[in-house]
């Protein structure tokens, strides 16, 4: 009996670990638009498992949070921050009207019954401004950070007991560097 309980624990634990390669949420398809101000847009990919999915299906609110880092890179020496930025997006799902209800920060609210509509506008920043005071100096080359955290919404006192689980849903991406020039 021993041995049919070490080998399931083994296995338990060998199917856990496997899963995390399957998941591991990234920022991918960077763009960055520079003129009179500098626009960002880009993904995070795998940034949903099943189990987020079922709870966003259910009504639990989720949000993905978004940080950005944008340096003027020096040669010679450290790089010279410019600024820091952080916005987020918050999906509630409303099972009366059977839709979906996205808040970003950057932008207007978005309702749609579509769940695959609602994953691309919750992972996605579309041409996102970053406000900065210095004037970005033409010819000058730039280093954006970005990354992505997700975090389900505290739960009421009495449902965060019962929900444990759901806090280990959260993830956070690695920084995503990706260096420009200013035309």
């Amino acid at each position: 009996m021993k041995k049919f309980i070490a080998g399931l624990t083994f296995f338990s634990l060998l199917a856990i670990a496997g899963q995390g390669h399957c998941f591991e949420p990234a920022i991918d398809g960077v763009r960055v638009e520079s003129g009179a101000d500098i626009r960002v847009s880009f993904t995070v990919m795998n940034a949903f498992t099943k189990e987020i999915e079922e709870a966003i299906r259910s009504g639990v609110p989720t949000s993905f949070t978004f940080f950005m880092e944008l340096a003027r890179v020096k040669s010679h020496w450290f790089n010279e921050g410019v600024g820091k930025w952080q916005f987020r997006h918050t999906v509630k799902y409303d099972t009366l009207k059977e839709e979906y209800e996205i808040t970003r920060d950057e932008a207007d609210v978005v309702r749609t019954k579509e769940f695959g509509e609602m994953k691309k506008i919750m992972s996605t920043g579309s041409a996102v401004t970053l406000d900065y005071a210095a004037p970005a100096a033409a010819g000058q080359d730039y280093e954006l950070k970005i990354k992505a955290e997700l975090r389900t919404v505290k739960l009421p006192f009495l449902l965060n007991y019962m929900f444990f689980f759901v806090r280990y849903w959260d993830f956070e991406t690695d920084w995503y560097a990706y260096n420009f020039r200013i035309k």
